[in-house]
C-alpha cells in the first residue's frame, strides 16, 4: 500500500514538472512570431548604415588623411555597434510597452505578438553577448576598447533602467534626452580605441568626432517628434515644453554640430544645412497649430513636421559620413584644426 502511494506520488510530480515545461512552451510565442517582430521593428539596414558611419568616422578622423581600413577592426565594431541599436530597439520597447498600448497599439509588443517576459530574455542574453565581446575585444585589441564596449553596454542596461529614477526624468525631459544622448559619444570613441588604441583618447579630434555625432543624434531626437498632434501619452518634448524652448533644444544641438563640424573643418558643407534646418523649423513653428490639441473635425492632419524629420535625417546621414568623405576625397589632413 505504501509503494503504491509512493508511485502515485512519483507520477504525479512527474506530471506536474511535465505539465510546467509543456507551460513554458505554450507560452512562448514561437519562432515565428519574433521574426515578424524583427522584420516590423529592426531597420536593420538603417541600423547597419549608422554603425557603419560611426564606425568609418572613427578611423577616418585619427588616419592622418591615409584611406587604410583595417578590416577586422572594421567588421568586428561594426558588428557590435549594429548589436548596440538592436538591443536599444527592443529595450525602447519593453520599456515603454505601457505608453505604446495607449498610443501604438499595432506594434508587437502591446497588441501581444511576443511577451514581454520574451523581451526580457532577449534583452539579458544581447547584454551578455555585448559584455563578452568586450572583454574578448580587451584581450585581443586592447584594453581602452574592451573597457568602452563594456561601457556602452552597461550604460545602454542604465537607460533601460531609466538610471533608477524613470519618474523624475520624465518628468523632466531636456535631462532625460541629453543624458539618453550621451551614450553616442561612447558609441564613436570605442571604435576609434579599437583602430587607434588608447593613447587616441587624448586627442582632440576623436572628442569632436564624437561630438559631431552627438550633435547630429541630438538633433535628429528631438526634430523628429515634432508632430503637435501627438498622443499625449507621448510626452514628445513639444507637448512637454512648447514651441519656444523645443526651438532652443534644437539650437543647442545645431550649436554642437556647428562647432563640432567646424573642429573637423568640414563647417563649409555642414553649416548651410543646419542654417536651413533652423530656419524650416522657425517657419514651421511660426505656422503650427498648438501642441497638443485635438484635430477639429474635417480639418487637415498637418505634415509640415514630417518636412523637417526628412532634412534632419539627410543632416544626420552627412554627419556619419562627412568625415569619411573628406578623406576619400583626397581632402589634405592639414584641413583638420589643431589648438596648442
Amino acid at each position: 500500500m505504501k509503494a503504491e502511494q509512493e508511485n502515485k506520488s512519483q507520477v504525479s510530480v512527474s506530471t506536474t514538472a511535465s505539465s510546467r515545461q509543456v507551460d513554458v512552451f505554450v507560452q512562448f510565442s514561437g519562432y515565428k512570431a519574433w521574426l515578424k517582430f524583427f522584420s516590423e521593428r529592426i531597420a536593420l539596414f538603417v541600423y547597419l548604415l549608422t554603425a557603419a558611419g560611426y564606425v568609418l568616422t572613427a578611423n577616418y578622423c585619427l588616419s592622418n588623411g591615409s584611406k587604410d581600413l583595417p578590416l577586422r577592426q572594421f567588421f568586428w565594431t561594426l558588428v557590435i555597434e549594429t548589436l548596440f541599436l538592436i538591443t536599444l530597439r527592443v529595450m525602447d520597447d519593453l520599456k515603454d510597452v505601457d505608453t505604446d498600448i495607449l498610443a501604438h497599439p499595432e506594434r508587437p509588443l502591446p497588441r501581444g505578438l511576443v511577451t514581454a517576459r520574451e523581451a526580457s530574455i532577449v534583452v539579458h542574453t544581447l547584454v551578455a553577448i555585448l559584455l563578452i565581446n568586450g572583454i574578448v575585444l580587451a584581450i585581443v585589441e586592447n584594453l581602452a576598447c574592451g573597457l568602452l564596449c563594456i561601457a556602452t553596454t552597461l550604460y545602454y542596461y542604465a537607460m533601460f533602467k531609466e538610471f533608477g529614477c524613470g519618474h523624475w526624468l520624465s518628468a523632466r525631459p531636456i535631462l532625460y534626452v541629453i543624458t539618453h544622448q550621451l551614450v553616442v559619444l561612447l558609441m564613436v570613441l570605442f571604435p576609434i580605441a579599437a583602430f587607434h588604441g588608447a593613447s587616441s583618447l587624448k586627442n582632440i579630434l576623436a572628442w569632436h568626432a564624437a561630438l559631431l555625432q552627438f550633435g547630429g543624434s541630438f538633433t535628429f531626437e528631438v526634430c523628429r517628434k515634432l508632430d503637435p498632434t501627438a498622443h499625449i501619452a507621448l510626452g514628445t518634448y513639444l507637448i512637454a515644453y512648447g514651441k519656444f524652448k523645443t526651438f532652443l533644444m534644437i539650437l543647442f544641438a545645431v550649436v554642437i554640430g556647428a562647432w563640432a563640424s567646424y573642429v573637423m573643418a568640414v563647417e563649409i558643407i555642414m553649416w548651410p544645412f543646419l542654417g536651413f534646418l533652423l530656419l524650416t523649423v522657425i517657419v514651421l513653428f511660426a505656422k503650427q497649430r498648438v501642441p497638443g490639441t485635438p484635430l477639429a473635425e474635417g480639418e487637415a492632419v498637418p505634415k509640415g513636421h514630417k518636412t523637417v524629420e526628412l532634412i534632419c535625417t539627410l543632416i544626420t546621414l552627412l554627419t556619419m559620413y562627412i568625415v569619411p568623405i573628406k578623406v576619400w576625397s583626397g581632402v589634405p589632413k592639414t584641413a583638420m584644426r589643431t589648438f596648442s
